[in-house]
């Protein structure tokens, strides 16, 4: 294989590459990962022409600046995978700072052609190839499960290459910090091949992320309500077969909580429409914030609201719909006008494992109207006063709640 005709075949693709990873990342610019990859692109394309003039350029361009960007190309790539899988924002700047570190020290060893002081910019480049691979590896979750166990495999063998050529530079050339007399190798040469090989497929595996958070963002479009970002009805009721399975399954407690705000209509015919669309967000904000992990919320209807609550019996479930009541009633919605404030109903029912769960949302609505024909800022159940007030003793030690009975056949 000749040396020239190689990197002409392979800067030629990789540009290919390189232009259409920036391309979708403008396209999708909400996708930060593809930023990544496509920064990652542009400065590995940089380097792979400059190793391709090695020779016939001054060696701080042909060797010392190659290094140089190798490292921070796959620093780049490490971000991008990051983003696609652990999604929060990096709080430790000390990898950043060691690359600079590490760029900054072979920058002064460069100049006194120091034996094996690429090595400087080795290392630490399979030390991230080696981290990434852990990072796809144990944060690889659905629906990334698949593209992050293959990307794994690749960025293993990456660093599995990049390790081999360090040790093939040390041993068999004088002066680490130039390759030209590699050229000829047959053993550098295909190493190198292999190293382009697994970039390309590396580059196949960053369009697999694309393709995959956007079937990710679709799934969540098609389960969400796009104004409040609560589950739908759909994916409720989907949660709630799902829940009743397992409760049936292993004897657990179910519940779930209707909420409604009260006097909502009141509220968009006097403050408009965009107020009653604020109030809403602001309402599922404060009420997640409450709620466990495992525990689903959903906008069933215009503004009414339903949580499901797993592994929860009605006496907790009610101290829980008590705390969303308080919460509401506290909160204040910045607007133009003036400050909104709302209140809401909630009915509380558990699962009858011999009715099914169109039974207990049936109970739950019925004991949120209950609420509202008593009054406003209620909550409900079926559950009889005195036990209600002990419960709420026992628990937060008084027994004064904003609790009526639902009667049997009350709506």
């Amino acid at each position: 294989m000749d040396y020239g005709t190689f990197f002409f075949t392979n800067i030629a693709s990789v540009t290919v590459f390189t232009v259409c990873i920036g391309i979708l990342a403008c396209y999708n610019r909400r996708v930060t990962g593809m930023r990544w990859f496509a920064g990652a692109q542009a400065v590995g394309l940089a380097k792979l022409i400059l190793q391709g003039l090695e020779g016939k350029v001054p060696a701080v361009l042909g060797s010392f600046t190659v290094s140089e960007l190798y490292l921070v190309s796959i620093m780049l790539q490490w971000m991008g995978l990051r983003w696609f899988l652990v999604r929060t924002s990096m709080r430790n700047r000390w990898p950043w700072i060691g690359i600079g570190v590490v760029l900054a020290v072979y920058g002064v060893m460069f100049p006194f052609k120091i034996q094996c002081s690429a090595n400087i910019a080795n290392i630490p480049f399979v030390v991230v190839c080696g981290v990434s691979s852990w990072m796809l590896w144990k944060h690889g979750r659905a629906p990334f499960l698949a593209v992050s166990r293959v990307s794994a495999a690749v960025v293993a063998s990456q660093m599995t290459v990049a390790a081999y050529r360090a040790v093939l530079t040390n041993l068999r050339y004088m002066h680490p910090h130039e390759t030209v007399n590699a050229h000829s190798d047959p053993q550098w040469v295909y190493s190198l091949a292999t190293a382009a090989f697994f970039a390309t497929v590396m580059v196949m595996c960053e369009l697999w992320f694309l393709v995959t958070e956007l079937q990710r963002e679709l799934a969540e479009q098609a389960r969400t309500d796009p104004l409040t970002g609560a589950l739908n009805r759909r994916s409720m009721e989907e949660a709630a077969q799902r829940e009743t399975a397992r409760s049936v399954r292993y004897g657990h407690a179910l519940c779930m909580i209707v909420i409604d705000i009260d006097n909502f209509k009141k509220l968009n015919d006097t403050r408009g429409h965009a107020a009653g669309d604020r109030a809403l967000q602001a309402l599922v904000c404060r009420v997640r914030s409450l709620l466990r992990k495992q525990d689903s919320l959903a906008r069933t209807g215009g503004e009414q609201f339903g949580v499901l609550l797993p592994d929860t019996s009605e006496l907790p479930a009610l101290m829980i719909a008590d705390r969303v009541r308080q919460a509401v009633e506290d909160l204040e919605v910045p607007f133009e006008g003036g400050p909104i404030r709302i209140t809401v109903c909630a009915g509380v029912a558990q699962l009858d494992t011999a009715c099914g769960w169109e039974n207990m949302l049936q109970r739950a609505d019925a004991a949120m109207y209950a609420a509202k024909k008593h009054g406003r800022n209620l909550i409900s159940s079926r559950l009889a006063l005195p036990e209600i007030s002990r419960g709420f003793r026992r628990t937060n030690g008084k027994s004064d709640c904003r609790y009526v009975q639902t009667i049997c056949g009350e709506a």
